[in-house]
């Protein structure tokens, strides 16, 4: 299906409004039991390493995704994406709900893995139809809507974590279920690319991966970095006394902070400049970060929260516009399904390469450094923005 730069304005309000709830489904999958992680590190206190495995039980669904993402791509080229927007939202239902009767962590973690599996189908089967469905200027705001929408649901979900944490470690997982309730509208999508062979046309428009690996990366690098918030900030804020109730508010700050952001690089209808764009949003993301680890209270915690958030809210929009406009038709599922491996293979690193800075009970440290490496990445982009600005210039 070729989408024409005109064609966009004319999907249905309908379509529009599954997309967005399909990505909030994305932000539901960590943040929903980030606040109940303390919780359910102290029901699993007998376990050998219970302190790492509890915070895997967030960060499993992210590897679950980098291994599944090419499966994931291929068969969002092949047999559409609508059916495999459906069937993934069944088994995201099914599995992420199953942290309510899972008898110990081993099965626990098996549905996480499986909820792994339905998120990286999901997010790249809606990416792609994204791609599909909205082009130029209209597809970079339509983006920043939808980036806006999942911290949205960030705000709703991580105090409902909050909340439902307060009944107990399992109750957040009900939330889950909500997936059902979007499966209805998602049967009435537009089925999008699907298999057959290519043109000739289509199959001389090869995919620039010298340019894509690079963007692959810095999702991946910022993922590392960002996701110390949901994996690392309970313990920062219960350590600074705030309680469980309250942490999932705190954490909305800075998806609340995101969302605004979003909500400007979709007014501006997307950037001229991605890769400086990207490098001051990491910038951004790191003086926030060190905000957060410098606070000596709760209430300092909250301005590192907004200007991080900020920052982030600006990545994944602007990352997201410039791979759906460098991918091919035909090779669509594809591009968007590395993006989704490397944004959630970062989630599953995040704890793991923090860990080697946690001091104790004290978190703090892990916050700092993921402030200097957001520092070195952000510099190394503006840098290199810097050089293509100069080269575009010599060749005017």
């Amino acid at each position: 299906m070729t989408v024409s730069p005109t064609s966009s304005p004319g999907v249905p309000w309908l379509t529009r409004l599954t997309l967005l709830l399909t990505a909030a489904l994305t932000i539901m999958s960590g943040a929903t039991i980030a606040p109940s992680l303390p919780a359910m590190q102290e029901h699993f206190a007998g376990l050998p390493n219970a302190d790492v495995l509890v915070r895997l039980t967030v960060t499993v669904v992210g590897l679950a995704i980098a291994v599944s993402a090419p499966l994931s791509g291929y068969l969002t080229d092949r047999v559409g994406r609508r059916p495999v927007l459906v069937g993934a939202m069944l088994l995201y239902a099914l599995a992420g709900s199953s942290g309510l009767y899972a008898p110990d962590l081993t099965t626990l973690m098996l549905g996480r893995v499986l909820l792994g599996l339905a998120v990286g189908a999901t997010m790249t089967a809606g990416a792609a139809l994204v791609a599909d469905l909205f082009a130029g200027t209209e597809r970079a705001r339509f983006l920043g809507v939808q980036s806006a929408f999942t911290s949205l649901g960030g705000v709703i979900f991580l105090p409902l974590g909050g909340l439902l944490a307060e009944v107990g470690w399992r109750a957040p997982f009900a939330v889950y279920l909500a997936a059902l309730l979007i499966v209805p509208l998602a049967l009435r999508l537009p089925r999008g690319e699907a298999a057959g062979p290519a043109t000739a046309e289509a199959a001389s428009e090869r995919v620039p991966w010298r340019t894509v690996l690079p963007a692959y990366a810095v999702a991946l690098a910022y993922m590392v970095v960002f996701y110390l918030m949901p994996t690392q900030l309970p313990y920062r804020l219960g350590g600074l006394g705030v309680p469980p109730a309250w942490t999932g508010f705190v954490m909305g700050i800075s998806t609340l902070s995101g969302g605004v952001a979003a909500l400007w690089f979709a007014r501006r209808g997307g950037t001229r400049t991605p890769t400086r764009t990207a490098g001051l949003s990491l910038l951004a993301l790191a003086v926030g970060w060190a905000m957060v680890s410098l606070a000596p209270s709760a209430l300092w915690v909250v301005p590192g929260l907004i200007v991080g958030g900020a920052g982030a809210g600006l990545v994944t929009p602007n990352l997201t516009t410039f791979l759906a406009d460098l991918a091919p038709a035909h090779a669509r599922g594809r591009v968007m399904s590395g993006l989704s491996a490397s944004v959630f293979l970062g989630q599953f690193l995040s704890p793991l390469l923090a860990q080697p800075f946690v001091r104790g009970g004290d978190v703090a440290p892990t916050f700092a450094a993921g402030a200097g490496g957001a520092v070195l990445l952000g510099a190394v982009l503006l840098a290199v923005s810097w050089r293509l600005a100069a080269r575009r210039a010599l060749a005017g």
